[in-house]
């Protein structure tokens, strides 16, 4: 069964003339007439009375209509659908981007990208290694992460291109008393108390807990701390230093409204903070392709988010 032979069948349904459905069908009427009697046979009943004239629907043919209107329509939707799906999709651009970057730095940065109204984002947050597998794996063009000097994340090895768009900041918070004082300092004690000072922390195998790591161990060095909570998720790191349960390495851009307004206070020095860079990633571009690629739109244009640069 075709399409067409249902338009035909529709068209002399409507106008009740195979004459007139020929022509408004731009065919011959024998050739119409050829695909209505093929559809008769395919579906095993006369759909039209052709003793009479104009003709006239039989039963089954009444009831066919109604079937055959609902499946032109749908048919006819469906390749809507289909063609706008894809002219969308050849206009969004996905990134694959952690958590912490997906809420607190990329809307700001997109927003200020020149080409970024020609295209729709969609972002697909997951953790780094997450990010990394949908990179490689073409799930997405472009990846954004943190970078920092003592954690390497090997993508330059698979042929990518990378582009530092912004920075930030992992600086050691506490949640502040009623005078706004830190709860915690980085002495090794709890208030001068004497205890552990407790530790909010990233698992040792995600990309900033790699990163804060090695600010852990020079913590450790000197004082005396304990683990609390291990988290991958920044937000919940900090909901956790909210509520005054330790101390956590954040990222300054993450927490600004925090410490704005006093929940939050950094306390530390340089010697226990990390600068991470910010890094857009793609891959290489096919030889050229490059001037017609939508995806070298975006990467030419993509500028440096200078607020997210935290002092």
């Amino acid at each position: 069964m075709e399409l067409i032979w249902l338009e035909d069948f529709v068209a002399v349904a409507k106008l009740r003339n195979f004459s007139q459905a020929a022509l408004a069908r731009h065919a011959t009427q024998p050739a119409l007439s050829r695909r209505v009697r093929a559809l008769e046979n395919w579906y095993g009943a006369s759909l039209f009375d052709r003793s009479t004239y104009p003709v006239l629907l039989t039963r089954a043919g009444n009831e066919f209509l109604v079937v055959a209107e609902e499946v032109i329509a749908n048919l006819y939707r469906s390749r809507r659908e289909a063609r706008a799906s894809s002219a969308h999709s050849a206009q969004t651009i996905r990134f694959a981007v952690p958590h912490a970057l997906a809420s607190s730095f990329f809307p700001h940065w997109w927003r200020d990208q020149p080409r970024q109204r020609h295209f729709a984002a969609t972002v697909m947050a997951a953790n780094f290694d997450e990010c990394v597998e949908m990179l490689l794996g073409g799930a997405c063009q472009f990846l954004i992460c943190y970078e920092h000097e003592s954690a390497s994340n090997g993508l330059q090895a698979h042929g990518v291109l990378r582009k530092q768009i912004g920075r930030d900041r992992l600086v050691p918070v506490s949640a502040c008393d009623a005078n706004g004082r830190a709860l915690f300092g980085l002495d090794g004690l709890d208030g001068g108390s004497g205890t552990p000072t407790p530790l909010l922390a990233y698992p040792s195998t995600s990309m900033l807990g790699r990163i804060a790591g090695g600010l852990h161990a020079r913590l450790e060095g000197s004082g005396n701390v304990v683990l609390r909570f291990e988290s991958a998720l920044v937000e919940a790191l900090k909901a956790e230093t909210l509520l005054g349960e330790g101390v956590a390495w954040l990222p300054a851009s993450a927490i600004a409204a925090e410490l704005q307004a006093g929940t939050l206070r950094v306390i530390e020095n340089d010697d226990l903070s990390a600068h991470l860079q910010i890094s857009l990633y793609r891959p290489m571009a096919v030889a050229g392709a490059e001037d017609a690629d939508p995806l070298a739109q975006i990467w030419n244009g993509a500028a440096e988010y200078r607020e997210s640069l935290q002092q």
